[in-house]
């Protein structure tokens, strides 16, 4: 059976892309975006590399820096960090 992707309101604003499987099994979690208009896009991207873009092995030093890099967006997007809140 096919899965599906879903737009969801984020909790800590904006809009999330999730990635389902047949049986209803979280396959992925995109990053964060502003509005409902960029996530579209994002999937028509998404679309577009998963019919067409090789798999090619990364490494856990990438994965991680991407995840960083990521979270530095998501907290440059939400405004000042709280004071209890340190950013390394």
């Amino acid at each position: 059976m096919a899965g599906h992707l879903e737009l969801v309101d984020a909790p800590d604003g904006g809009y999330r892309v999730l990635m389902v499987d047949g049986e209803d099994t979280l396959m992925g979690l995109s990053k964060r975006y502003s509005s409902k208009k960029e996530a579209v896009r994002a999937v028509e991207a998404l679309r577009e590399v998963a019919g067409t873009g090789l798999l090619r092995q990364g490494s856990a030093d990438r994965y991680a820096l991407l995840e960083s890099e990521e979270f530095m967006m998501d907290l440059a997007l939400a405004g000042p960090a709280p004071a209890q809140v340190e950013v390394v």
